[in-house]
């Protein structure tokens, strides 16, 4: 929930639902002024005009400087920034406007009124409820200052309005049995609105209490010429007028007149999330920050990425479990199955379909087109506030129709590859976990006892899987299955490299498959088959890093050449960036690599690249290459008819 400030009613301020204190006049009243203008600086002088008024005070700017310090030492323990900032001349507070029930109950309001004139009745029934029920008060309450006063007024007008729009909402929904208690009560409160006057006439009339709405038309005349000395206006005059002879217009007798107020399609689609969850806190955080309090210009996108079983999915499902409540209309859930092992990724058109028909279109309404269809969505979206979970992209081609177009709305991608050509700013790189986060997460997953019964054998286990979240699970799965195994038996199996890929697999959990799918997806072209031979070769190295140059000499191939082979690896996440122009591959990635190579490099040229024939490869004779790998010579063609290209299946391969 995190830190908000409520003043729609008796002033308060919350963290995580738990009362935060705020004493002392000056200080609420500072930070009900930075709150009215959350995301905006406010000048120096005009706080000190507005909450110190004609305080004789020598020094108000110091006054106001200590009541500032004193607020962020009160506010900063529950927000990760600066939660007020000093900018040029004044002071802004950096809240997100959702968290401040003024700027939430506005924010509805216009959902609502957006809804409504698009059609989306029941939709904008909700949002309307949402936006009143915000109110438990007078704005502002206590507050006596002048400028707070005015503030008030302006809020209360449009608590107001909202009020009289639902109800005009209601009543064309043919509501009006039941709001005529509520118009009642309103239009006393506030005897000199015409507006709830007019609406508590219309809605008495349809409930056949013609002679009480006749009633309210003259009591409302009396009240203004004793008043103001004036008659009703002209709305009132003419509703009088049809009432009186019966007009078949007042009357909801037509399916164009009537609107239907059914429960909106609200879906909840996230997977159930991780119960073992364990770290990741600073990605957890910087999540939160990046789709809940950002200024919702356009929707909050967040990219996760990084190499097959590191945790993204999970990561983010998480995540949305953690954020979810923010969004009134609801989650939305699509696994793209980009690196999804026999398996094409999701075509954008399908994702859209199901992504719409989640939204309550019917699949008969759908258009036939993708262009059409990202339209229609975009349309639906616009005035909504969802969260969509858009899961194991491809590639940013098929992610981008996804985007819906509410600023009110949220998004977070995972995918293997950076989401570079999208234009978003929030990009997550996931890593994976250190030694003592694997630790814990390993003791969370397998039995605690067992763990503690057999530590250095647990430590073991933790440091083959090489800080891979997806390892881990499989271990613990693994144990789990097998209750009569102790972890030195698992220890000992993953210690030896050649069965050490066979440990890490169990029922649907596999390292291999994961590490298949990278290159499942690799290009379909000379460029993906470049790109193959390089991982196999890769994979018969020791060395922590290589180099363009490494794989040019390997592969007899120009460097240009060799670098684009590793940038494809790159972007399959199948080798990962260590500094300028050089590369490493992951302990467990080079183990499938190399078991790889037995099947699909010839053994001369591996027997060539075996560190000890082949102590400096980058200097290594060309000419001895050339010689012991004529292979290279062969043109794509005839090196993609010998050889499986990325495209084929290597997960099941075994050595």
């Amino acid at each position: 929930m995190g830190l908000e400030i409520k003043f729609l009613g008796p002033w308060e301020v919350t963290a995580n639902g738990e009362p935060v204190k705020v004493v002392g006049e000056r200080r609420v009243g500072v930070l009900a002024r930075l709150a009215l203008s959350a995301g905006q600086p406010v000048p120096a002088e005009e706080l000190l005009t507005q909450v110190w008024g004609q305080s004789t005070a020598t020094t108000p700017g110091k006054q106001l400087h200590i009541v500032v310090s004193k607020l962020r030492g009160v506010l900063s323990p529950h927000q990760d920034d600066d939660i007020i900032a000093t900018v040029s001349g004044g002071y802004q507070l950096n809240l997100a406007c959702e968290r401040i029930d003024a700027h939430l109950f506005t924010f509805l309001a216009h959902q609502a009124r957006a809804a409504r004139a698009q059609g989306e009745i029941a939709r904008a029934d909700a949002l309307f409820q949402r936006a009143l029920a915000l109110w438990r008060g007078n704005a502002l309450a206590d507050m006596t200052a002048s400028w707070a006063q005015v503030e008030s007024a302006r809020l209360e007008e449009e608590h107001l309005t909202a009020l009289e729009d639902h109800i005009d909402l209601r009543l064309a929904a043919g509501d009006h049995h039941a709001v005529v208690p509520a118009l009642t009560a309103h239009a006393a409160a506030h005897p000199l609105r015409e507006r709830p006057r007019a609406q508590l006439m219309l809605a008495l009339y349809r409930a056949a209490r013609s002679s009480e709405a006749l009633a309210v038309y003259q009591e409302t005349r009396r009240v203004m010429v004793d008043e103001l000395g004036i008659e009703p206006g002209a709305t009132l005059r003419r509703l009088q007028q049809a009432v009186l002879r019966r007009d078949p217009a007042l009357d909801l007798t037509s399916p164009a007149q009537r609107t239907t107020l059914t429960k909106p399609v609200i879906p909840a689609e996230l997977p159930a999330d991780i119960r073992t969850f364990t770290a990741r806190a600073t990605e957890m955080a910087w999540l939160y920050k990046t789709l809940t309090d950002t200024v919702r210009g356009s929707p909050a996108v967040a990219a996760i990425h990084g190499p097959g079983g590191i945790g993204k999915s999970a990561l983010a499902v998480h995540a949305a479990h953690a954020i979810a409540d923010h969004f009134a209309d609801g989650v939305l859930y699509v696994d793209l199955r980009g690196t999804t092992v026999g398996l094409q990724p999701l075509p954008p058109f399908e994702a859209l379909s199901r992504l719409l028909r989640s939204l309550g279109l019917d699949a008969a309404t759908i258009p036939p087109t993708l262009d059409e269809a990202a339209a229609q969505y975009r349309s639906f979206t616009s005035t909504r506030n969802l969260l969509v979970i858009l899961d194991d992209a491809f590639d940013a081609s098929q992610v981008r129709p996804l985007i819906p177009a509410g600023p009110a709305c949220a998004v977070i991608i995972t995918s293997r590859q950076i989401m570079a050509s999208l234009d978003i700013r929030n990009h997550l790189h996931l890593t994976g976990l250190d030694h003592a986060e694997a630790a814990a997460l390993f003791a969370r997953l397998a039995d605690p006892g067992r763990v503690r019964a057999e530590p250095e054998a647990a430590r073991q286990i933790v440091r083959q899987c090489s800080g891979l979240p997806l390892a881990l699970r499989i271990s613990a799965a693994r144990l789990t299955a097998r209750p009569d195994r102790t972890l030195s038996h698992l220890a000992d199996q993953l210690a030896n490299p050649g069965r050490r890929l066979d440990a890490l697999e169990h029922a649907d959990l596999s390292i291999r498959d994961s590490i298949a799918a990278g290159l499942q997806h690799l290009p379909r072209d000379p460029a993906g088959h470049d790109a193959a031979h390089a991982f196999f070769l890769l994979g018969l190295l020791e060395t922590p890093t290589h180099t363009a140059a490494v794989v040019s000499a390997l592969t007899d191939w120009p460097e240009d050449r060799a670098e684009a082979a590793l940038n494809h690896l790159l972007d399959a996440r199948l080798v990962e960036s260590a500094g300028p122009g050089r590369y490493r591959m992951h302990d467990l990635i080079r183990l499938y690599a190399r078991e790889q190579a037995a099947h699909h490099v010839p053994e001369p040229v591996r027997i060539t690249a075996t560190p000890s024939r082949v102590p400096s490869l980058p200097g290594h004779s060309q000419e001895r290459i050339r010689r012991d790998r004529p292979w290279h010579r062969q043109p794509h063609s005839a090196v993609r008819a010998g050889h499986p290209g990325p495209g084929e299946q290597f997960g099941r391969d075994r050595t």
